[in-house]
Formats: C-alpha cells, structure tokens, sequence
C-alpha cells in the first residue's frame, strides 16, 4: 500500500477540486493507496475557500491537521514569514511526524518548504512547467512563457528539496501554447506596441495558458502516483537520492492528451 500525506493551504476551488479528483480517482481505479491526512496551513475562518476546503474533508472522515501560518507570524517577533518557516516548519514536523507516509503531496500549498521539512520527509510537488522551464509561481511561470513567445509549455512533477522547484523530475507533460491559439497571441502582441504596462491577468491568453494547465494538472500527478504503486521501490531512491542522480523521469504526455479527448 502506498500511504500518502498531503500539504494543502486550500485557498479555494482548485484545491478542492483537486483533492476530490485524487479520491474519486483511487476510488474509481482500485488503488491500493491511503490518504493518511491533510494538513492546512489555515484554521477556520481565515478565508471562505479554506472553510469549504475543511469542511470537505470534515464531512468526508479525512483526518485533518490544521496550523495556522498566519497566527504563527501574529504571534511571532519576526516581521515576515520567511523569517520564521524554520521554526513554524519545525512545529509542523512535530504534528506530522506520528503518521507513516511513503510521500507526501503538495498541491496547492502557498509556503515555501524549510530544509527541515524537506530532507526529513519525501514531498512531491507540481510545478506548472516543463522540467527546464520557468520558475516561481503560477502567474510568474506564465508571464515568462508570455513574454519570451514560448511556443510549448508544460507540467512538472518533482522532487522537493532545499532549491525551490529544482528537485529531480518524476514525470511530465508538454503541451502547445500556439495551436489554437493565434487570436490570443495577436491581442497581446498589439498590445505590446500599443502601451507600456500591460495587465497581464486580464490577458485571454493568459487565461487560456492557464487553462490547459488546469485541464492537465490533475491528470498528471495521478499518473505520477500510480507509477508509484506499481513501481513501488522508486521510493527507495526518494529516501536516499534526494538532490537528483539516477531517476529518469517519464514522459506522460501521450497519457495526459488521451485522457483530455
């Protein structure tokens, strides 16, 4: 059985829908796999889709561990949050530590991970982008591709360590950001030479990269975990190879395509 934790801050409908299809998927498909427990880095009332987001897991009997980062830092002498992961990160192994977990997921978790955290656990995070792609959060991956008139981009599943989304690469999938997708590039290279500032947010073809990386998102890290299942002594090399070496990641592209037709 592959026991698996799982790292949410549960901001809203993404990481909900996210959790509801790795259930409905290991449910579906017979997976010899085990939600050992979900933490949220939110307690109730800290906002409205973290409320939903517990209120899921609380109707469906899923142990939940709540510490709130935002109290952590209110209670703090530090005046930022990075100041104070090291020792908020420590409580956090202290409330995790009593669970048995082959690995732990993040998906849709807003902090960034200590070296604690990530030398004394086996975190897989997924990264909107190809294994040598952009870096930084979803909206900066995007921009990039945007601005450097990338023709594909991509999903990346990987290994958490102390370089921020750097870990050696479990699988992927690539994906074009040209095909279809000709009016969209046209309203913003107008835009381009038309004023100085643009909002990139508002963009449709930001919104449209956006799209295809939540339509394919899910799907990936699912084949990911599956490979897990029945190539189970990968984990070994998560315990003992975490900086990167000897994995060869997976092309999943093929797969994710056939799921989305």
């Amino acid at each position: 059985m592959l026991r698996i934790g799982w790292f949410s801050t549960g901001n809203g409908k993404g990481s909900l829908g996210f959790i509801k299809f790795f259930l409905d998927y290991v449910k579906e498909n017979s997976l010899d796999i085990s939600l050992e427990y979900v933490f949220c880095n939110r307690d109730y009332n800290e906002s409205e889709g973290s409320n939903e987001f517990l209120d899921f897991l609380k109707s469906n009997n899923i142990k939940t561990i709540t510490f709130s980062s935002k109290k952590f830092l209110e209670n703090s002498t530090n005046k930022t949050f990075s100041e104070c992961r090291a020792e908020y990160d420590i409580k956090v192994q202290e409330l995790i530590s009593n669970y048995d977990t082959d690995i732990i997921i993040m998906a849709g978790y807003m902090l960034i991970l200590s070296p604690s955290l990530c030398n004394n656990f086996n975190f897989i995070n997924l990264h909107p982008a190809l294994p040598n792609g952009p870096k930084g959060t979803w909206t900066d991956v995007i921009k990039q591709l945007i601005c450097n008139n990338a023709s594909e981009s991509g999903l990346n599943v990987h290994i958490v360590n102390e370089k921020l989304d750097a870990g050696a690469s479990l699988g992927y999938c690539r994906f074009s950001i040209k095909d279809n997708m000709k009016n969209e590039w046209n309203e913003y290279n107008k835009l381009v030479h038309s004023i100085s500032s643009i909002d990139f947010e508002n963009l449709t073809l930001f919104n449209s990269i956006r799209n295809k990386i939540l339509e394919r998102e899910r799907i990936l890290l699912l084949l990911v975990i599956n490979d897990f299942v029945n190539n189970k002594e990968k984990l070994l090399h998560l315990y003992n190879d975490k900086q990167n070496s000897s994995y060869k990641t997976i092309d999943f592209s093929k797969e994710v395509e056939g799921s989305l037709s």
